[in-house]
């Protein structure tokens, strides 16, 4: 996907931050290194916690908690909606 638009480590962190605070969802793209390459995905996430250069994330694409190097994120907007949080928000 070569249009990806690409976000400064610091804004990705500020807007997963901001996102936290008022508990609103986010729609994240992020870069992972396949075997031929890298590709582009993106997910919806509830952001809760940054430890240790990773976003600590909940996907609605798993159903689960991920744990996602900072890095790898290469744009997140925010979204109006809101979720619920299903355990403490570090943010």
């Amino acid at each position: 996907m070569a249009d990806v638009m690409t976000t400064t480590t610091t804004t990705i962190e500020q807007l997963l931050r901001q996102a936290g605070r008022e508990r609103r969802c986010v729609r994240a793209t992020y870069r992972y290194h396949g075997e031929h390459g890298p590709v582009h995905y993106w997910r919806l996430w509830e952001p809760y916690a940054i430890e240790n250069g990773h976003a600590v994330v909940f996907s609605y694409f798993r159903d689960e908690f991920r744990t996602v190097p900072l890095e790898s994120i290469v744009h997140v907007r925010l979204h109006d909606e809101q979720f619920r949080p299903r355990r403490p928000i570090e943010l």
